[in-house]
């Protein structure tokens, strides 16, 4: 279970009460930028501590700086006014409570979007980088945070286990989500409920991985050029690699359909309710059609700037999955993917050889999947 919100924000940022938005803190707001801008300049963790302690910086209980204050702060979705990922914690017996926990991870829409929340200390693409700088000094052994991607499917394999899920003796996939350990995926359900509500599937993970990553090449490159899918893959893929421009553009759409609102009650208290006069209304909305015609201009500048074109070509695609880590490539693979996923059959019996292919059911993106809603 997720849900949206800000929680406490971090060092550095306010949210006023109920308003779900962060914005500066007027007392904390150098101290954070100056930390940003330390990790943007290469700096370690430590290095960054030990500089803000020399130049007097303190955090907000007036304790001096540690690494992992430092890289607990700045690896915060919030931190760059992004909605984090946050899940309700559990007792022991599973049953859930009145707190909920971060996962480090930015909420995203269902077209790979991520989900603004207000300003932030520093912009999503700053944020990108600094995480990115930190997980290359990271050693797996101290980090608290996830070690680095070594498996395709999370997020995107679901349990194909038939299972009666609504006790009317009614047979239907699991749809649980695959979780990995020891080298194999393993049905979530089964893990955490037991085998009386799932008997769950099992399957090794590199066999897997490899099939899907073959049968993503496949289904790529037997897309016409022009299919409005590959228009779609490229969008979301867009939204994944440059999530700041993707950001300006939501903000820009927000002010525009703002101003034309306004536009609308002008219209309507001077020709309906007759609630002012000619020069007055003539005055509010020539400046309300000037931030529309700028706002107008900066979306289409950066439309120009986010060119889909390059990415729009089937063999461009392909070889980015081919040059891509194993984080990238999970992303490049629920781009192409409906909300279903890959659904994983389980084995007939032990030994079964059945080839792998065979088991899994793709949600492949379809036609329906790229009509934008308004």
């Amino acid at each position: 279970m997720t849900r949206r919100g800000t929680g406490r924000p971090p060092f550095g940022l306010y949210s006023a009460p109920g308003s779900g938005k962060v914005q500066p803190h007027s007392d904390e707001y150098d101290t954070a930028r100056r930390l940003a801008d330390l990790l943007l300049e290469k700096k370690t963790t430590k290095d960054t501590a030990h500089q803000l302690n020399r130049e007097g910086y303190r955090t907000r209980s007036g304790a001096t700086w540690s690494p992992t204050a430092v890289s607990k702060l700045a690896q915060s979705p919030l931190f760059a006014g992004m909605v984090p990922v946050r899940r309700r914690k559990t007792d022991e017996h599973g049953n859930p409570l009145d707190s909920w926990e971060g996962y480090g991870e930015p909420l995203r829409n269902e077209k790979g979007e991520v989900v603004m929340c207000g300003r932030g200390v520093v912009t999503p693409g700053e944020w990108f980088k600094i995480k990115a700088l930190i997980a290359e000094r990271t050693d797996e052994r101290w980090a608290k945070g996830k070690p680095e991607a070594k498996y395709l499917g999370t997020g995107s394999y679901r349990c194909g286990r038939m299972r009666d899920k609504n006790g009317t003796g009614e047979l239907e996939p699991c749809g649980g989500s695959m979780s990995h350990r020891g080298g194999r995926y393993r049905c979530e359900v089964r893990q955490t409920r037991g085998k009386s509500i799932c008997e769950g599937v099992v399957t090794l993970a590199d066999r897997i991985d490899h099939a899907v990553g073959q049968a993503w090449i496949h289904h790529i490159t037997a897309l016409e050029p022009g299919d409005p899918v590959i228009i779609e893959i490229a969008r979301r893929w867009l939204a994944f690699a440059d999530p700041e421009t993707q950001t300006k553009k939501e903000e820009a759409q927000k002010a525009l359909e703002a101003a034309q609102r306004r536009v609308k009650k002008l219209e309507d208290d001077f020709y309906v309710y007759g609630k002012m006069d000619e020069e007055r209304f003539e005055e509010l909305s020539e400046g309300q059609r000037t931030v529309i015609e700028s706002t107008a201009a900066a979306l289409e500048a950066l439309d120009a700037e986010a060119d889909l074109s390059p990415l729009t070509q089937v063999d461009n695609l392909r070889e980015a999955w081919e040059a891509a880590d194993m984080t990238d490539k999970r992303m490049l693979l629920k781009c192409v993917l409906g909300k279903k996923g890959i659904t994983i059959k389980p084995a007939a019996r032990q030994g079964d050889h059945t080839p792998i292919l065979e088991r899994l059911e793709f949600d492949w993106l379809s036609k329906k999947d790229t009509i934008t809603k308004k």
